[in-house]
């Protein structure tokens, strides 16, 4: 199965970028058979093709996680099997694989490969996967230590970029708690 001919043209011909990245998304959107395309298009052999389609469903999944769900522990595989010379891909993967999460099961992986992002020498990676782990613990109360911890080592250790986001994440997991607690207060 291929990527429609118009979609397959926007991935592979000239410059890219976020607003090209968005508006393939947008085409793409919920189609199912679209979707199977673009993750199989992240399977491929075209280092090039492969960012770019990783970069699309990262686009779709800050939308709308739903399309690209179903494919959750595909994708944490492709993740944990993506080369570290693919920093790019990895940085995408790493957010839509934090996305999609929608199991504690997935999520407890997801927040496995976070952790080995952290690790990684690529700063866009190492931002991915403060971002992502913040994403998980706002949805699985059992990650908050370790997304805390991540937090803290980027707010301390971090580029400005880690910062950044760093600081996002925590105001991400304080409104959460926040929430939960009022919820708590009025039963």
């Amino acid at each position: 199965m291929s990527l429609p001919k118009k979609t397959v043209l926007s991935l592979n011909d000239g410059r890219w970028g976020l607003k090209r990245a968005r508006r393939t998304a947008r085409a793409i959107g919920s189609d199912r058979r679209a979707v199977r395309s673009l993750v199989d298009s992240m399977f491929g052999d075209d280092v090039e093709l492969r960012k770019r389609a990783a970069d699309v469903a990262r686009r779709i999944t800050e939308v709308d996680a739903a399309p690209l769900m179903r494919h959750a522990d595909e994708l944490a595989g492709l993740l944990a099997d993506v080369s570290v010379e693919e920093s790019r891909t990895r940085w995408h993967l790493g957010l839509v694989v934090a996305h999609v999460a929608h199991t504690r099961e997935q999520r407890l992986r997801a927040a496995r490969l976070m952790q080995v992002l952290m690790e990684d020498e690529s700063n866009v990676a190492r931002c991915s996967a403060v971002e992502g782990i913040g994403l998980l613990a706002a949805d699985e109360p059992s990650l908050r230590s370790l997304a805390e911890e991540m937090i803290a080592r980027a707010l301390r250790e971090g580029t400005l970029a880690m910062k950044c986001r760093a600081r996002n994440m925590k105001r991400l997991l304080e409104r959460r708690t926040k929430a939960a607690g009022d919820a708590d207060a009025v039963r």
